[in-house]
């Protein structure tokens, strides 16, 4: 075996170790993220919930205006904005100046509240 053989051998060794490195610490050590999809609010224990007050409602939009607290999994300080809603249904029951706990994610750079609540 010359020395290019070997340093492609090893090459090739080190290359399918790190990818199944990979592949081991994807999978989450073993739990199974599937079962998180269909839970409720009340099985979600560490979604983080923010309280504001709702300053707009546009069901018709899917937007909803809060003055909110620090978010803390959006790195975001208190103020009040416009969010997109994943599901106008989520508006249902609600009004100007209900105080409301809430969780907002930022998928592809849209903040989106999630769930809310009143409370």
């Amino acid at each position: 075996m010359n020395y290019k053989t070997l340093t492609l051998t090893l090459l090739l060794g080190l290359a399918t170790h790190t990818s199944l490195q990979a592949e081991e610490m994807m999978s989450h050590e073993g739990h199974d993220m599937s079962q998180m999809e269909g839970m409720t609010l009340a099985e979600a224990g560490d979604m983080v919930m923010t309280r504001g007050i709702i300053t707009r409602l546009d069901e018709a939009n899917g937007k909803v205006g809060i003055r909110h607290e620090a978010i803390a999994n959006l790195k975001m300080p208190p103020m009040t904005m416009v969010f997109r809603v994943a599901d106008p249904a989520l508006l249902k029951d609600l009004k100007l100046g209900d105080a409301v706990r809430f969780h907002a994610e930022n998928p592809a750079g849209k903040l989106t509240v999630t769930a809310i609540q009143r409370g």
